[in-house]
């Protein structure tokens, strides 16, 4: 009986959110009060350079002996690609 309760009062609060937000749902546009038209144009391409990193670690041991360890990392240079179009607004001509 309790989960009866609840599950009808949960019911009841998803239908009215629901109807709210299909009455606030606007599918008309706004005027603006100079006209405008929206313009797609095409994304530039963003190139990441390649970079390399050293670091050389040296150890001496207790008979004398040195050891230097050189590690190096290397990231490749590659291309970012963004959003396909961005959208601008301009004023109509």
């Amino acid at each position: 009986m309790k989960t009866t309760i609840t599950n009808l009062v949960m019911a009841g609060f998803i239908g009215v959110a629901a109807a709210g937000f299909v009455a606030c749902s606007d599918t008309e546009p706004v005027p603006s009060s100079p006209p405008v038209r929206v313009v797609h144009e095409p994304t530039a391409l963003n190139a990441v350079p390649p970079t390399v990193t050293s670091t050389t670690q040296t150890t001496q041991f207790g008979n004398g002996t040195v050891q230097k360890q050189t590690t190096t990392d290397y990231r490749p240079g590659y291309t970012t690609v963004g959003p396909p179009y961005k959208t601008t607004v301009v004023p109509a001509q």
